[in-house]
């Protein structure tokens, strides 16, 4: 059976494994499913059709599920497993398609998460980070302090967005992004490196970036872009990059 405080109110209808935790005056909507492993502390609210997959936990005064206009909507939202959501996070629900967390996710105090974003999985937004609705934030994304992901916009995998920065298009994977209106400062060379890329990759990675952003946080190069795609064998992790900054390049023209 779930340990449920006497103190918190879990509607009928919920769907708790037998191993959850509930924490005093947390409240668990009816239409919620908190799956194997989930804890839930004290004062947290989780609402709308929102299902926690195995060993999430969530922290003190954290909001999942609500509407973001405080309309009747209905609101769906969807984690994976042994993500943590610290103390007062704001994840809305989504309406018409479903707010999307990946797994192994860290979300610091006082983050919040726009209804309809996705993001995948083993990112980490420090404190007081902000993702709009419908973003996409894509793998292995890091942010510090401040971040901002504007409405609509994808973030590139293994990227790093830095303190009080504001992603206001699309950004591309293994950058390092600083600044708002923000500008391509480099390669996220230390997360790379954490994550297994090899020493030739990085560095394939790092004159390509010098080229397509010119040296000078510029671009992107379209004569430089177009010169790496006419070779017979172009670095995977380049052909990813100069794909993420064509489509996004598409999207703004849109």
């Amino acid at each position: 059976m779930p340990t449920i405080s006497p103190n918190a109110i879990v509607a009928q209808g919920a769907q708790l494994a037998g191993d959850v935790v509930v924490g005093s005056f947390s409240y668990i909507g009816p239409q919620v499913t908190l799956s194997s492993g989930c804890i839930i502390e004290n004062n947290v609210s989780i609402t709308g059709r929102t299902t926690l997959g195995p060993r999430n936990h969530v922290f003190p005064m954290a909001v999942i599920g609500a509407s973001q206009d405080g309309c009747d909507a209905q609101t769906e939202c969807v984690t994976g497993e042994d993500n943590c959501i610290r103390e007062h996070v704001t994840i809305y629900g989504g309406v018409g398609a479903p707010t999307r967390l990946g797994s192994d996710i860290l979300i610091m105090i006082d983050s919040h998460v726009g209804g309809g974003a996705t993001i995948g999985d083993h990112c980490i937004f420090a404190n007081c980070s902000h993702v709009a609705c419908e973003a996409v934030v894509e793998d292995y994304v890091r942010t510090s302090g401040f971040a901002a992901i504007d409405r609509g916009v994808r973030v590139g995998a293994y990227s790093f967005i830095g303190g009080f920065t504001g992603i206001d298009r699309d950004a591309p994977p293994f950058a390092m992004l600083l600044g708002f209106p923000y500008r391509v400062r480099g390669v996220n060379t230390q997360n790379l490196k954490r994550c297994g890329f090899c020493d030739d990759d990085i560095q394939a990675l790092k004159d390509a970036f010098r080229e397509i952003f010119n040296g000078q946080c510029e671009g992107p190069n379209e004569q430089a872009i177009a010169r790496m795609l006419a070779e017979t064998n172009l670095n995977p992790r380049i052909r990813r990059l100069i794909d993420a900054i064509q489509a996004g390049e598409r999207r703004r023209r849109q």
